[in-house]
């Protein structure tokens, strides 16, 4: 079934639905938030001027596939450091300094580890430890297998445990 052209309820809804999938996906792929907002915006605007051609069981993959094609497009032009949200420094404002200072530098080193995974790894490793979302979730939303999914974290789990030990 193809999504009426004039559906801006429709759209309205289905922004609302996938935005914040969308644009993490993007900030994983970037590791750059600023960049992530301007890319979320550019895909349903995408969205938007193929609403006519889209079908709604194929709609997230959909999203999913234009999210990736803006990112390459936009990497294509420019290079990445990527830095990933640390929500855990935030919270221990009351310890020790050196403490903090540990911390500080095992963030660094972890943000260093998972900007140094492959692409795939690193999406699926964020979209899943950072999204919350199940192997099935992000194997509907990338448009691949299960175990697509499973080797993926496997990989990634590996070459972090590699360069953290075992204290991922």
């Amino acid at each position: 079934m193809k999504v009426d052209s004039g559906a801006k309820g429709w759209f309205g809804e289905v922004f609302h639905q996938n935005y914040e999938y969308i644009l993490n996906y993007l900030y994983y792929l970037s590791g750059d938030a600023a960049l992530a907002e301007d890319l979320v915006q550019d895909v349903f605007l995408q969205l938007w001027e193929k609403r006519s051609d889209v079908k709604e069981e194929t709609l997230r993959s959909f999203l999913f596939a234009i999210a990736r094609n803006s990112f390459l497009k936009n990497k294509r032009r420019q290079k990445y450091d990527l830095k990933f949200r640390s929500d855990y420094l935030v919270k221990i404002e009351n310890e020790s300094p050196d403490y903090i200072l540990e911390m500080k530098e095992f963030d660094a080193r972890l943000q260093k580890a998972i900007a140094g995974l492959p692409e795939k790894s690193r999406v699926i490793f964020l979209m899943h430890r950072l999204d919350e979302m199940t192997y099935s979730e992000i194997a509907e939303n990338l448009g691949v297998s299960i175990k697509a999914i499973e080797k993926q974290m496997s990989k990634a789990l590996k070459v972090l445990r590699k360069e953290l030990g075992n204290n991922i």
